[in-house]
Formats: C-alpha cells, structure tokens, sequence
C-alpha cells in the first residue's frame, strides 16, 4: 500500500493472537477516533519484527480479529529488509505520517519501533509533539494476580499448556484463533 490513508487515529503494534491488552487499544483508539471524527486504523506487519516460538494469529485472523474488536481498517506493512533497517524517525514519518496519515495516535507503554526497537514511548511522544499529533499511551492490562497480559504472555500459558490461562489473556476460546468462534 503506497497510497495515504484518511486522517486517522492509528493503533500501532503487532497485535499477534489480539488479546485483552489489544483491545483495550481499540478500545482507547474508538473512543478517540469517535470524539475527533475520525477513523481507526490499525497499523500491522505481514509477519513479526523478532524472533517468536510461533504465531499465536495468522495474518488473515489478525485481520478479523481487530476489524471485529472495532477498527475501521488494518493497514499491512511489509516487512521486509527496507523495513527492518528503517529508523524510528523514518518510520514515524513515511508510516505513520505519509501512510496512515494519522492525527492521534494509540500503543501500549511498551511500545517499541524502529530498527532493532530503538525508539520507544518517549520517543514517539517526541515525534508526536512535533508533528501536532496526539498521543495515547495504555497502560498494561493486567489478570486478577497482576500478570502483564501480553502476546509472550499468551504463548508461554500455551506452551505450559494452560489453554484456560492462554483463554484468560484473550478474552475468549482458543478455537477464535483458528477462525472458528464459540
């Protein structure tokens, strides 16, 4: 996609398996979206910045999932060698400005971009400023014990085989990351 997007609030992230935490991004990016008159985009990569055991979400079910969870429209960035070497800055600029063209901005507190994650929250809250673009950082979603819901979090429960704590962290039956609902 080379094209710009409509002015937007954009949720960046990677969004595998899009558990609780993911959601509450949408839900903060919605509301925005719905004060500001604007629509919400989710910015995603066709497969994962890092190294992951496996993927919790294929790209197609990432897709439903968050157009389900209330996003207007997922945006798919390649990412590829161009990608994977591209600054912070860069990113901010030719993505999330020239891109997704967005006018408020949405991610968790441990957000990470750029290449090898060189910038974080603050950076972007930086960038944001300069630019004349909100932004709205969530803080972590938590399970009753106060463990970080998170897609790591997700894949090791998995691992352990604790399908119920995985189903906790997502806030639904495992069969939805198959594309089958219950």
């Amino acid at each position: 996609m080379a094209e710009a997007n409509a002015p937007c609030v954009a949720c960046l992230g990677f969004f595998d398996g899009v558990h609780r935490g993911h959601l509450q991004l949408l839900k903060t990016a919605r509301k925005a979206a719905d004060q500001e008159g604007l629509t919400v985009c989710v910015h995603t990569f066709d497969r994962a910045p890092g190294d992951k055991d496996f993927a919790l979400t294929t790209l197609e079910e990432r897709k439903k999932l968050l157009l389900a969870a209330g996003a207007d429209q997922v945006w798919v960035s390649d990412f590829d060698e161009r990608m994977r070497h591209m600054s912070g800055e860069e990113f901010f600029q030719k993505v999330v400005l020239g891109q997704l063209n967005a006018r408020h901005v949405v991610c968790g507190d441990d957000h990470r971009f750029g290449y090898r994650g060189a910038c974080g929250v603050k950076e972007l809250r930086a960038m944001c400023e300069k630019a004349g673009v909100l932004l709205s950082v969530v803080p972590p979603v938590t399970l009753e014990n106060g463990e970080r819901i998170s897609s790591t979090a997700v894949r090791r429960a998995i691992m352990n085989g604790d399908i119920a704590l995985a189903e906790r962290m997502l806030g639904r039956k495992m069969l939805a990351l198959s594309g089958k609902t219950e």
